[in-house]
């Protein structure tokens, strides 16, 4: 059974694990208690029987903006609505912040994620080179709240 709560910092090596899997990105675990500092409502974890499976993480980064800097969701655990739920909860947050545009990066390979933001409103705003550590490109897309 799915449950989504805020994330706490006991959860860094699972969401840590999230990360490398399915982001392919290997980031110190300061970042995540940085992030957990600047928006706590803004970091959710998705756990299904006790085990973290996903998990989106955000911060506002302008008055009015809330970019996501992370939303992932292990393999194994994909097309049963665990990113849905993730976004869902996480602009019900912004929504309750007053905030208006959201904004975030995906890989340009990334058709699957380019076509779930889709779904939910997101636009290509354009395109960033070498955005990622491995030298690949990224898409800046954004939507209205």
């Amino acid at each position: 059974m799915l449950r989504l709560r805020p994330f706490s910092p006991n959860d860094i090596p699972a969401v840590a694990g999230v990360v490398r899997e399915s982001l392919r990105e290997n980031y110190s675990a300061t970042i995540y208690l940085d992030i957990h500092k600047w928006w706590r409502d803004g970091f959710i974890v998705a756990e299904n029987e006790g085990r973290i499976v996903g998990f989106v993480a955000g911060v506002n980064n302008a008055p009015y903006n809330t970019r996501i800097l992370m939303l992932a969701v292990l393999e194994l655990h994909r097309k049963r609505g665990i990113g849905s739920a993730l976004m869902d909860a996480f602009l019900q947050q912004c929504a309750l912040r007053g905030m208006r545009t959201v904004e975030l990066e995906v890989r340009v390979s990334n058709e699957t994620a380019i076509g779930f933001y889709k779904r939910y409103g997101f636009q290509i705003a354009g395109t960033l080179p070498r955005f990622y550590t491995d030298g690949e490109d990224g898409y800046k897309m954004m939507r209205h709240l």
